[in-house]
């Protein structure tokens, strides 16, 4: 298995498994937050790669996390 490297954001370049659980929860959700809008922005939809989703969710189950609904709960 080899390490996955995030390519975006503010952990650009170091692997998935050196992030904090906060942010391994957020792209655990693909990215979903409530985010200021200007009414002069262009809404635009983005969400997490799903490889990175899918990482993520694994990378939360090996540090003993799983899931109950929409939150994440310690083992």
């Amino acid at each position: 298995m080899t390490d996955t490297i995030l390519p975006f954001g503010r952990h650009r370049g170091e692997p998935l498994k050196g992030v904090s659980d906060g942010y391994l929860f957020w792209l655990s959700e693909r990215g979903k937050s409530t985010y200021y809008k200007s009414k002069h922005s262009l809404d635009v939809t983005w969400k997490v790669p799903f490889y990175i989703w899918e990482e993520a969710r694994k990378e939360a189950e090996r540090r003993g996390y799983y899931k109950i609904g929409t939150r994440w709960e310690l083992k």
